[in-house]
């Protein structure tokens, strides 16, 4: 009826189309990581390049919010599906900067531990509650209790993707309160 209720319903038009377009985007990524998908296109790739490239696609994002990230590490080679890494990477920084509150930092480590290959997101944020740190991972899930606008905004499907990429290389993902004691690694 006037322009301010237009511009509303124009914006949430528009919020609605991205969700559905992360979604679709998100389905077609965990439909590509399924065991029965073809097998990925292994290379030799360095994580700690592939830590900073991440960092760099999120920084305008992280600055939006007003969050901190970086990434550290040493050269750490390994062979591995370079898109499904990126993948896998952008879910685990873009929650970390959704869920991180304006501020905060998030870093980005790779690094060996015991001679294997680790990557790491570490946030400052909430963190996962320990008896719903195994629950994340499923489809569709997107916690318990009260969401913020961050949870009601996912699809709850990064995580699905994200432990279905670490499988088809051999690897696994852990979720720890990070080193200082609150947020999430």
């Amino acid at each position: 009826k006037d322009d301010a209720a237009r511009a509303a319903a124009t914006a949430d038009l528009k919020a609605g189309v991205e969700r559905a377009q992360r979604l679709m985007e998100q389905l077609l990524s965990l439909s590509r990581v399924e065991p029965d998908a073809p097998a990925n296109s292994q290379q030799p790739l360095d994580l700690g390049e592939l830590a900073r490239d991440a960092v760099g696609r999120h920084s305008v994002l992280a600055e939006h919010h007003g969050i901190d990230l970086g990434a550290a590490g040493e050269p750490v080679r390994i062979t591995a599906d370079r898109h499904e890494l990126e993948v896998m990477l952008d879910n685990l920084i873009g929650n970390a900067i959704r869920h991180t509150p304006a501020g905060g930092t998030v870093d980005v480590r790779a690094s060996r531990i015991d001679g294997l290959p680790v990557l790491r997101v570490i946030d400052d944020g909430p963190g996962i509650a320990q008896g719903e740190r195994e629950r994340v991972f499923d489809r569709f899930y997107r916690g318990e209790g009260q969401q913020t606008d961050a949870q009601r905004s996912g699809s709850g499907l990064g995580l699905a993707i994200v432990r279905a990429i670490a499988q088809r290389h051999g690897a696994s993902v852990e979720l720890h309160t990070a080193p200082a004691g609150h947020g999430l690694e």
